[in-house]
């Protein structure tokens, strides 16, 4: 969620930079007609155009990036040692996939926090709150500098419905997850 705020801002900055490059061009061509000479005419009808096709770059630019952003599955987002990536009590919104380093599941009882799991490379969190419907059950928190793909609800919930042998993947940790919730009791 984190690189989502900052390519909005990057996007937002550089429609900016755009407007004002149309502005400047606009300024030159007013500047032309109110004062017809040699030199006005040179840079209306040498820079301005330049400025415009900078700023339609920018633009055409921005609404990629906007349309990649808005029809990817992942966000990727790096956390460092002892971040919270998702919090005991939270609404469920996003899965993760550790793509690098180590996060570890600690789950609050009797205001003492207990380190239930470690998880590394290839492994996951964050599902179960996804397919119960039910608040986050522990907080994850990274141990050393970890990147993570995660994966929104709806995304989630149709990658299930398109690949049978994850759905089946995840139901079985979800399961084994579950009754090492209940025995840790």
């Amino acid at each position: 969620m984190k690189n989502a705020a900052l390519s909005s801002t990057l996007h937002n900055r550089l429609l900016i930079v755009a407007q004002l490059l149309a502005l400047a061009a606009l300024a030159l061509g007013l500047n032309f007609l109110i004062q017809t000479t040699g030199g006005t005419l040179f840079l209306f009808a040498s820079v301005a155009p330049l400025l415009m096709i900078v700023g339609i770059v920018i633009l055409v630019a921005v609404g990629i990036g906007k349309y990649n952003a808005s029809h990817h599955l992942f966000d990727v987002e790096t956390y460092s040692p002892g971040e919270v990536i998702i919090r005991e009590g939270e609404p469920g919104v996003c899965a993760y996939f550790i793509q690098a380093g180590e996060v570890e599941v600690v789950r609050k009882e009797q205001d003492q926090e207990k380190v239930i799991a470690t998880l590394r490379n290839d492994e996951y969190f964050g599902e179960m709150a996804l397919l119960s419907h039910e608040p986050r059950n522990a907080t994850v928190r990274a141990v050393k500098e970890t990147r993570v793909a995660a994966l929104g609800k709806d995304n989630f919930v149709k990658l299930l419905g398109v690949l049978p042998q994850t759905k089946e993947s995840v139901l079985e940790t979800v399961q084994a997850r579950a009754k090492h919730v209940v025995a840790n009791q």
